[in-house]
């Protein structure tokens, strides 16, 4: 995945340990995007639509954490959930944590409201889990863990999608131009 001009891109797709030359389309199953960045950007971007109403308080061996519980209504919504050939832009809700000490978010949990009759899910949920990842000399907040569940509707059959983020790179260089015989 390479998050580059304000956009998620991914490449080096393996399935199962083992690399496929094919697209995140093209894959099969279930798949998700945005956990590395469009997700908490759409959230907390300044000028968000989301409502934010303050929780409670948490703490646990790696943070104290302040809960917020939010609402992005309908026509603020920018989260895409796909079907086989239907595309649905819910309204969703969920909670953030945010560390009291840093003021980092090293959670956030959504789930799609008012899911529409005819859509083949009647529930969807997200789960991403944030911390700081050491590349080179500086510490970057990175997801490191996300979970998706979809239902379909009127059974009890879901699907889960858990993904792990590891072995992340960071890439620089260093180029110099060299002007002779002119």
């Amino acid at each position: 995945m390479i998050y580059e001009g304000g956009h998620e891109r991914y490449q080096n797709i393996t399935v199962g340990g083992k690399k496929t030359g094919k697209n995140m389309e093209d894959i099969g199953g279930t798949t998700s995007t945005g956990e590395f960045a469009t997700i908490m950007k759409g959230l907390l971007s300044p000028g968000s639509p989301a409502q934010f109403k303050y929780f409670r308080t948490s703490s646990s061996s790696r943070h104290d954490a302040a809960i917020y519980d939010f609402k992005v209504a309908l026509r603020n919504s920018d989260w895409q959930i796909r079907v086989g050939g239907q595309n649905l832009r819910p309204a969703y809700s969920g909670s953030v944590w945010i560390d009291k000490g840093t003021g980092h978010v090293f959670r956030i949990e959504m789930q799609a409201d008012n899911i529409p009759q005819d859509f083949p899910f009647d529930s969807v949920q997200s789960a991403v889990d944030y911390d700081k990842v050491k590349l080179g000399t500086s510490s970057f907040l990175l997801p490191i863990h996300a979970e998706n569940l979809a239902c379909q509707r009127g059974t009890t059959i879901c699907s889960k999608n858990a993904i792990d983020f590891r072995n992340y790179h960071k890439y620089s260089g260093e180029s110099t131009i060299t002007f002779t015989g002119q």
